[in-house]
């Protein structure tokens, strides 16, 4: 059961943050298994190249913080709100 639980969090995980599934997976198993966890790491890890990466073309040397699109924490949050609802969900159905 917990085989099938991991898959559908590896699916999930593709489809939220678009990265292969053998990379989700990793990521899940470090978090043991924790969604958010999981998806906070794969955006710092992502942010973090390609923030350097911008602002060396630039010119940019002083520590400026990335910009954000406005509504990034938001589709996070419902994000992490509909995957706690799907837990409960799956846990409602056992």
């Amino acid at each position: 059961m917990d085989e099938l639980k991991h898959q559908v969090m590896i699916n999930q995980f593709v489809l939220t943050a678009g990265c292969a599934a053998d990379q989700a997976k990793q990521l899940l198993q470090a978090a043991h298994w924790q969604f958010e966890t999981a998806l906070s790491a794969f955006f710092q890890e992502t942010n973090i190249p390609y923030s350097h990466h911008h602002q060396m073309p630039q010119g940019l040397w002083t520590a400026a913080p990335a910009a954000q699109p406005p509504a990034w924490p938001a589709a996070v949050s419902q994000q992490a709100t509909a995957q706690q609802k799907a837990n409960v969900t799956m846990e409602a159905e056992r």
